[in-house]
C-alpha cells in the first residue's frame, strides 16, 4: 500500500509538471523552460542531493548520494568499476559485511550494481558478497534487477563477449509510457522541478490573489465598472478628469508620485483597508464601525464597532483592568464598562453566595430518643443540662 500511495505521489507530480509547463508556455512564449526553469533546477538538485545524500524536505542519506545520477542500473556490454562504494576485499564473509554495514548503504550499493536491493539486510549482504569473486557478467540472472517497460525479450549470450546473461526488457521509445519510478531521488528530483515551476509563476499567483481580495470589497456597480474599462478602456469623462487632476501636462511618472504623496480625501474618518485606501461606506456602516464604545474599567478606552466592543471583555487589558478591582473576570461582567456598576454587581453576588452557604449550627439536625428533631445549636443546649 506505501509503495502503491508512492507511485499515486510520482505520477500526480508528474501531470503537475506537464500541466505548468503548458501554462508557462502558453503565458510566456519567449521564456525557453526546459533550458531556464527546469534545467537550472535539475542542475541546482543534483549538485546538493550529490553532496549531501537529501535535500530540504528529504532524509539526507550520504549512501544514496551515488543515485542521483540516474545510473544504477549498469547497461549491456558495459562494464562497470566495482571498486567505487563498498569495499568488499576486507570482508571474508557475508555475516561481517551485515555488521559493518547499513541496510540503507547495501540497497544503495546494489542499486548502483543493477541488483535486486530488496529483502532483509542478510539477504542484502550475501547478494552484493556475490560480487567479490564473482564477474557481473558471471552471475545468475536472478540476483539482477528487472527493467519496467513496454515489451521484453530475453537476451543471452556469450561470457567472452562481456555481456551480461540476464532477463533485460525492450524499453518503449516514447519516455511518457515509462512507468513511474519508485525511487526517494526521482520523486525529490520531480519535487524540485514543479517546484521551480511555481516560484516562476508566483507573480502571476500573488497578482491573482490580491485581484480577488480587491473585488470581495467592491459593489456589483464598482465591479462592472471595472470590467467595462478593462474591456473598452477608461470613457472620455473619466479621462479628461485625470487629465485635469494632473494640470493638463508634464512628466507622467511624476504626475503618478505626487499623487500616490497627496493625502487620501477621508471626510468621514473611514478606517484604511488592506490596499491602504478607506473602505467602502456601505461596509462601514455595516459593522457599525460609527459608533464608539467607551469601557472605564479600561481607562476609558473607546472601541470602534459592536464586534470589538463585544470582543474585548476577554481581551488581557479588560481583564486586568478587573484584577485590579479584585472582581473575577466571569461572565456575569459581561457588558459591564462602569467601575461603580461592577462593584455593586460584585457585592450583590458576593451576598448571594454566602446566603447559599450551609449553616452548620442552624441548618444541621439531631434526633433525641423521642424522635424529635432539633438543630444543632438546640441539641448541645439540652445536652449541656442533662434534659435529654
Amino acid at each position: 500500500a506505501k509503495l502503491r500511495d508512492r507511485r499515486k505521489y510520482a505520477r500526480f507530480l508528474r501531470e503537475l509538471e506537464t500541466y505548468l509547463t503548458g501554462f508557462l508556455k502558453r503565458t510566456s512564449p519567449f521564456l525557453n523552460v526546459s533550458i531556464e526553469v527546469i534545467a537550472k533546477a535539475v542542475a541546482s538538485f543534483e549538485k546538493e542531493w550529490g553532496e549531501t545524500g537529501g535535500v530540504d524536505g528529504w532524509e539526507r542519506r550520504i549512501a544514496e548520494a551515488n543515485m542521483v545520477t540516474g545510473k544504477s542500473t549498469p547497461s549491456e556490454g558495459a562494464s562497470l568499476d566495482t571498486t567505487v562504494g563498498i569495499d568488499l576485499s576486507k570482508y571474508s564473509t557475508s555475516a561481517e559485511l551485515e555488521s559493518d554495514v547499513n541496510g540503507d548503504e547495501l540497497k544503495s550499493e546494489l542499486a548502483r550494481l543493477g541488483l535486486k536491493c530488496g529483502g532483509t539486510v542478510s539477504a542484502r549482504a550475501a547478494r552484493l558478497f556475490l560480487t567479490k569473486d564473482t564477474p557481473l557478467d558471471k552471475l545468475p540472472a536472478k540476483v539482477f534487477a528487472k527493467k519496467k517497460g513496454g515489451g521484453s525479450k530475453k537476451a543471452k549470450t556469450d561470457a567472452s563477449t562481456g555481456v551480461i546473461a540476464a532477463v533485460t526488457r525492450i524499453t518503449s521509445s516514447n519516455r511518457g509510457s515509462e512507468s513511474i519510478a519508485d525511487r526517494r531521488v526521482d520523486i525529490a528530483k520531480q519535487e524540485a522541478i514543479v517546484s521551480s515551476l511555481l516560484d516562476q509563476l508566483r507573480p502571476t499567483l500573488e497578482g491573482t490573489r490580491r485581484r480577488i481580495e480587491r473585488r470581495t470589497t467592491q459593489t456589483e456597480n464598482e465591479r462592472d465598472q471595472e470590467l467595462e474599462e478593462e474591456i473598452n478602456g477608461a470613457t472620455m469623462d473619466d479621462a479628461d478628469k485625470r487629465v485635469g487632476e494632473k494640470g493638463g501636462g508634464g512628466n507622467g511618472s511624476d504626475d503618478e508620485e505626487d499623487e500616490e504623496d497627496a493625502p487620501i480625501y477621508n471626510p468621514k474618518n473611514v478606517p484604511l483597508g488592506w490596499d491602504g485606501k478607506p473602505i467602502p461606506y456601505w461596509l462601514f456602516k455595516l459593522h457599525g464601525l460609527n459608533h464608539f464604545y467607551p469601557c472605564e474599567i479600561c481607562g476609558n478606552e473607546s472601541y470602534r464597532g459592536r464586534r470589538n466592543f463585544e470582543k474585548h471583555f476577554t481581551e488581557s487589558r479588560h481583564s486586568y483592568g478587573m484584577r485590579c478591582l479584585s472582581i473575577p473576570n466571569t461572565k456575569h461582567f459581561h457588558g459591564v464598562t462602569k467601575i461603580a456598576d461592577a462593584q455593586e454587581l460584585w457585592g450583590r453576588l458576593r451576598h448571594e453566595l454566602e446566603g447559599n452557604q450551609f449553616d452548620v449550627d442552624q441548618e444541621e439536625e439531631y434526633e433525641d430518643s423521642h424522635g424529635n428533631v432539633l438543630n444543632r445549636a438546640q441539641y448541645e443546649d439540652l445536652a449541656r443540662q442533662g434534659l435529654l
